[in-house]
């Protein structure tokens, strides 16, 4: 079987400094459409943010984007209170793309909004919901956030030595944080606001156990389709470590797997 050492390591598509997470930029912009379908004033501030840099397509109704490149079986939940942060990083990263793959994003974000200018009137308060307050599209007041990276190890796992499954969980989180520096080129301003939130705020870990190999292999699948940066192995047992994120965003994903203490 493989090893964890990092030559070893899958880490997801190949990506280039030219060409960073083109499949996981869709992924982010599916995530604000499945916000946009939860609150109508979410759509209003982000037709918005499209408005404000020109990039509503007046044909995205007629324009739809492959069927099948955008139905994924899930993408990462996008937190109301750092959707500004993450608007602006997604729209900065699309820039360094190319324009095939920039216009793919546009147009998912199109189809979310729909074809209809917002009223001016409209502005002000943007949506005052559960989700979070937002004024003017920027956060006026945001609730605790609290951020973790997850691991999710195969069936087995409870037969290695305590120090062994300690060492091999630091080296699939040390190689998706790795993957998450590489697709940012390496400049750490370029890193998702996520990402860097734990780097600075908090670096817990939280494990999850999956059943059977099954429920291990089906989860890596539904990873590899949403473009998210993780790191997999075998060695002992199987690991999959993904992205840092803000606690609750992978809920839907790991429904199925048990949470280990």
């Amino acid at each position: 079987m493989k090893t964890l050492y990092f030559p070893e390591v899958d880490t997801g598509t190949d990506t280039t400094p030219e060409t960073p997470q083109q499949n996981h930029l869709k992924a982010v912009a599916l995530g604000f459409s499945e916000l946009a379908k939860m609150s109508n004033d979410f759509k209003a501030w982000l037709k918005r943010q499209l408005l404000d840099r020109e990039l509503i397509l007046l044909d995205a109704a007629n324009s739809p984007v492959d069927s099948e490149r955008v139905d994924v079986d899930w993408v990462p939940s996008i937190h109301p209170a750092i959707a500004d942060r993450k608007l602006n990083w997604l729209f900065e990263e699309i820039e360094l793309v190319p324009k095939p793959q920039r216009q793919e994003v546009v147009r998912v974000f199109n189809l979310a909004c729909g074809d209809t200018a917002p009223k001016a009137a409209a502005w002000g308060v943007v949506f005052v919901e559960t989700l979070g307050v937002f004024v003017a599209g920027h956060p006026f007041r945001s609730p605790r956030l609290d951020y973790s990276q997850t691991v999710i190890l195969g069936p087995g796992w409870n037969q290695l030595q305590p120090q062994n499954l300690t060492k091999q969980v630091s080296k699939a989180s040390l190689a998706a944080l790795t993957k998450c520096v590489e697709d940012a080129d390496f400049k750490l301003e370029r890193l998702e606001p996520e990402v860097s939130a734990w780097l600075l705020e908090g670096s817990g870990v939280k494990l999850y156990g999956a059943e059977s190999g099954q429920d291990f292999a089906d989860v890596l699948a539904h990873v590899r389709k949403s473009g998210l940066p993780f790191a997999s192995s075998s060695e002992e047992v199987d690991m999959l470590a993904l992205q840092p994120c803000i606690n609750g965003s992978y809920d839907i994903l790991l429904a199925g797997l048990t949470v280990l203490e």
